[in-house]
């Protein structure tokens, strides 16, 4: 699965540094809103299906309470007469959570290019990350005990390669210390033997912050403590998470399906089952604070780029595909509807 995602990562980093190099004008943040726009419009066909998932689950779900309320003491029966009603309406319950699975993997790769840009997005030699480790750790601004002290360190600092194996996997942004490690002391670039004139070039205009502000190779921390000592630092990344996390609830509000009219007091308790339901309004919000906290605020900045697009893109499709809803069945008749389809 690892080898998968890595491969996913390396597609979008190409992707990302093409954007990067022209519609983005070397700009990061702007490649991320590009990024996550060319996203969306791959997604938009499956994003549709969903749409149409949800509307048509909305139709339904009146009668399909009323099923659940008539077999509610009988379990294999209800979920037996549930399947047929399915089947007789054309309806795949599991059809409009396919977007919400392809995005998983797609945040994880994206996890990838935001913390090891090198790697990922602009294609440096694992060597040459690793000389830049060697060279850190030897002038006195990167610490060894992070691949376990000074003698594991002389075991290796004679090898780059073997050096970026062991901080990539103990540090998993040595990268993006790296890079703020370049911005300070450009001598780093020059004196790596492994780095082309172009590839020195790349890194030397390469910068991870938008507006010189928001550093997006920094995770998010609540820690009191180091958001007072250097709020300059770590204030930037927790209002990108808290912009993302705000978002993400009030897109899941406003997006959440309406109760269909229903003359029924039990149809209005479950007619919003499936996959956006109220559960994931709460949800929602809580993984991203929860996977924000320990990733870099890259990630937050596309999570709030995301649901702003999402937002707007959802509106655009509910107008285009906008049903008048339907008007209110009295029970007696849609229960003897019911019963002559399963007689």
């Amino acid at each position: 699965m690892g080898g998968i995602l890595s491969a996913i990562g390396l597609l979008f980093g190409k992707l990302m540094y093409f954007i990067y190099n022209t519609i983005g004008f070397h700009n990061y943040a702007l490649s991320i809103i590009f990024f996550t726009l060319v996203y969306r419009l791959i997604l938009l066909p499956l994003t549709t299906k969903q749409m149409k998932s949800s509307q048509k689950m909305q139709e339904l779900q009146p009668e399909l309470a009323r099923i659940q309320e008539r077999y509610k003491n009988d379990r294999e029966k209800l979920n037996e007469e549930t399947m047929k009603f399915y089947q007789e309406k054309g309806y795949n319950p599991a059809s409009g959570c396919l977007p919400l699975l392809i995005q998983m993997p797609i945040i994880i790769a994206l996890f990838y290019v935001i913390r090891m840009p090198m790697s990922y997005m602009l294609e440096i030699p694992a060597k040459a990350v690793g000389e830049m480790a060697i060279v850190s750790v030897q002038n006195g601004t990167l610490d060894p005990n992070i691949i376990g002290g000074t003698k594991v360190f002389d075991q290796i600092k004679n090898d780059p390669t073997e050096a970026y194996k062991k901080f990539s996997q103990k540090d998993y942004y040595i990268e993006i210390k790296l890079m703020d490690e370049m911005n300070r002391k450009p001598e780093l670039l020059a004196s790596n033997a492994y780095l082309s004139d172009q590839q020195r070039d790349v890194l030397k205009n390469f910068r991870l912050k938008m507006f010189g502000v928001f550093n997006f190779g920094i995770p998010p921390t609540l820690d009191f403590k180091k958001l007072t000592t250097d709020p300059a630092t770590n204030v930037p990344p927790l209002l990108l998470l808290l912009l993302a996390v705000a978002t993400t609830y009030l897109t899941s509000l406003f997006l959440m399906p309406k109760p269909q009219p229903t003359n029924n007091k039990k149809d209005k308790a479950s007619m919003n089952q499936g996959c956006a339901n109220k559960s994931m309004l709460w949800i929602s919000p809580l993984m991203t604070l929860w996977i924000g906290l320990t990733t870099p605020s890259g990630l937050s900045f596309y999570w709030f780029i995301q649901n702003i697009l999402t937002f707007i893109q959802q509106k655009a499709l509910n107008k285009i595909y906008k049903k008048d809803p339907p008007a209110p069945v009295k029970e007696e008749n849609s229960v003897a509807k019911v019963n002559n389809k399963r007689s």
